[in-house]
């Protein structure tokens, strides 16, 4: 398809017309989908029975992030094709007005279960990712962290660690509206028809990323999952979906057909692939083209159809709540498995963890999630959603701000220690010499433990040589550091 001069409004209603059936046309620009909104809860749902049960990955992720693609291009093509201003302060005031009191909810609550669940040694790491999560930048975060998401004990996972995918989307969600204001500018310009322009726009976007993951995913696998750029594509497909679905002609019995092969290769992704090595690379596509075929397929009014089945009302209800749900299941699923001491919730309190997660989803839609989203007085003034916001960030920075800095305070205050002559520090931290025979401990009662278990991530130094000879070791981490060591020690005591 190439870019041609923008046709009269006479001569386009003409040839659209022509071009698409009337139940195609219907899919394709019906406001409330109820399929998809089905759909968006199957992918929940995949998401949170592999995260408790199986431990893997479903690819429900990536169908979300293909859906949020679909529906914000939906949204912003028709405002184009309408003449209607993007408005784009007013989308992203009203959007993080609605995504961030769960958040808010969602990050208080696991601050309470890092200070009373999580040892002392993991909440300076557990700070910096809610800061990152709260801010739209928690994948980087885990990317410069290393962090492998695909590790078989989730217990040593952290709690905020599912807050990748909502980075990823945030930043989207500032992103895209960027890209159809500047494509509505090329297009008042050039005299370009919009829909075509976008289509070559997120074509380009999509075929550049989807080689970058693949080379990314090949080459450096564990950070690829966390960046942005590799998951690209996927936004990229959903919006050409969007875009394209008007101008696709289907049968209703291939429709039927294409429902439920999406629907199945969907539930199998996770159980057939090992995608453990290979997301976010091709193999993403398999997910992803799934659920392209269940929108594809849309509504086709019938009793086999796997509309009919992604429109039963307790599946849309769910979808209602499906952000919510993929926000809660996770911290309750670390939680539990770090009081219980499992590397895996099993079936019974899996089960447990599953319907914990459904009810509280439940409760916070209706009671938080809804009223906001649908506050009419909120709605009036666009201050108000930016005061709104305001408020969410703030309830979780005060805490946090007021955590670090007493954290920080405590760090000094051992560090003044350090000013107390040698050999008060030889009788008070003896270190290693505490595994002498015969050592007495001779420190003074009340010290503090040195370093501050908040401060042991700050303690590799160099020890200038490799770790040959006598110094050589098989054990792996140690290896893998080589030429560095951990120092730390107690009051009288060592710690290792």
């Amino acid at each position: 398809m190439s870019l041609i001069a923008e046709e009269t409004p006479l001569a386009r209603g003409r040839r659209r017309s022509a071009a698409r059936p009337k139940l195609q046309e219907n899919n394709s620009t019906r406001k409330f989908r109820p399929e998809v909104q089905g759909l968006q809860a199957v992918a929940v749902l995949m998401v949170v029975t592999y995260h408790v049960w199986f431990g893997r990955i479903s690819g429900g992720v990536d169908i979300f992030l293909l859906i949020s693609a679909f529906l914000l291009t939906g949204q912003f093509t028709r405002k184009l094709e309408n003449g209607k201003a993007l408005e784009l302060f007013k989308y992203w005031a009203h959007l993080f007005k609605r995504l961030l009191p769960l958040i808010a909810l969602t990050l208080l609550l696991a601050l309470l279960g890092v200070y009373f669940i999580l040892p002392e040694t993991n909440w300076t790491s557990m700070l910096g990712q809610t800061w990152a999560s709260l801010f739209y930048y928690q994948n980087w975060f885990l990317a410069s962290e290393a962090v492998d998401y695909y590790a078989a004990d989730h217990s040593v996972a952290s709690p905020l660690q599912h807050f990748w995918s909502l980075s990823i989307q945030g930043q989207i969600f500032i992103l895209w509206p960027l890209i159809f204001a500047v494509a509505a500018l090329l297009s008042r310009i050039a005299r370009l028809r919009i829909r075509p322009l976008l289509i070559y726009i997120f074509g380009t976007i999509f075929a550049v990323s989807l080689v970058f993951s693949i080379m990314t995913t090949n080459s450096n696998q564990a950070f690829a999952y966390f960046d942005t750029r590799t998951r690209l594509w996927e936004f990229a497909l959903g919006s050409l979906l969007a875009l394209i679905l008007p101008y696709l002609t289907v049968k209703r019995s291939a429709r039927l057909v294409l429902g439920w092969v999406g629907i199945i290769a969907m539930l199998s992704c996770g159980l057939i692939l090992q995608v453990g090595q290979k997301f976010p690379g091709y193999m993403a596509l398999w997910p992803t083209l799934a659920a392209a075929c269940v929108i594809v397929a849309g509504f086709t009014d019938s009793k086999f159809g796997a509309d009919r089945f992604l429109s039963w009302t307790p599946l849309v209800k769910l979808g209602d709540s499906s952000y919510a749900l993929y926000l809660f299941h996770w911290p309750v699923l670390v939680f539990f498995l770090v009081l219980s001491g499992r590397e895996q919730a099993g079936l019974k309190a899996g089960t447990a963890i599953i319907l914990v997660s459904i009810v509280g989803a439940i409760v916070a839609t209706k009671w938080i999630d809804t009223p906001i989203r649908r506050s009419k007085w909120i709605d009036k003034k666009r201050r108000r959603a930016v005061l709104t916001i305001a408020i969410c960030v703030a309830v979780v920075a005060a805490p946090l701000s007021a955590w670090e800095g007493k954290i920080h305070a405590e760090e000094l205050a051992i560090q003044a220690q350090e000013q107390m002559a040698v050999a008060e520090i030889a009788r008070n931290y003896p270190g290693a010499h505490a595994l002498q025979t015969g050592f007495v401990d001779a420190a003074d009662p009340g010290l503090p433990v040195k370093p501050a278990m908040t401060a042991l991530d700050k303690q590799w130094v160099s020890l200038g040589n490799a770790c040959e000879g006598d110094f050589a070791t098989t054990v792996g981490v140690l290896q893998e550091g080589c030429g560095q060591t951990k120092i730390s020690g107690n009051a009288g005591k060592p710690l290792w």
